[in-house]
């Protein structure tokens, strides 16, 4: 499901620049970050998964569902997570003003794409950048090589994670608590 989630938001990225710039190849690609400064081939902008944050500010219940009026079933609960993405302009240093422009324009998409459905999934995320520190930001461009390409980080949230498996069988309690009192 992540890898759709990412495929999505670079194939609606992709849709956008080719719009914005009149271009006619997809340069929004799904690339791990580390391999930006070693693979560095060409003009694109990277979309990387940096980090799987679980979200706790719901609490935790158990999915539960009815079967029929006699039975229902409780299974394990699910995980809300957060995504961490990385959005890189990475372009040679001769064409550094130009990923400057590709970024700005990534920025407006994100912003105007705040919220998207996820194809085949059902599933309607949002998304919005966060801010990270100078020391935080240094620590992951020091992990791809530790040349810094403009950029932005984005959370994506909340991706329920649930595998749907059954942990337990219940028969519900037909009779009211005013039939118990008379017996």
């Amino acid at each position: 499901m992540i890898g759709a989630i990412l495929t999505t938001l670079s194939v609606s990225l992709n849709s956008y620049l080719k719009k914005e710039f009149q271009l006619h190849q997809d340069i929004a690609v799904v690339k791990p970050y580390h391999t930006i400064s070693s693979q560095h081939s060409g003009n694109e902008v990277y979309l990387s998964l940096i980090h799987i944050e679980r979200e706790t500010g719901a609490g935790i219940s158990f999915s539960r569902k009815n079967l029929s009026p006699d039975y229902s079933q409780r299974g394990a609960p699910g995980w809300l997570l957060n995504l961490y993405i990385l959005i890189a302009a990475v372009y040679q240093e001769k064409q550094y003003e130009e990923s400057l422009h590709i970024i700005s324009a990534v920025i407006l998409f994100l912003q105007n794409k705040s919220v998207f459905p996820v194809p085949l999934t059902g599933t309607t995320l949002s998304l919005e950048p966060v801010h990270l520190s100078f020391t935080e930001l240094s620590n992951i461009w020091s992990i791809c090589g530790g040349q810094y390409y403009p950029s932005v980080v984005c959370r994506i949230r909340t991706l329920d994670m649930n595998t749907g498996e059954v942990k337990q069988l219940y028969r519900t309690l037909t009779q009211t608590d005013e039939q118990y009192e008379e017996k």
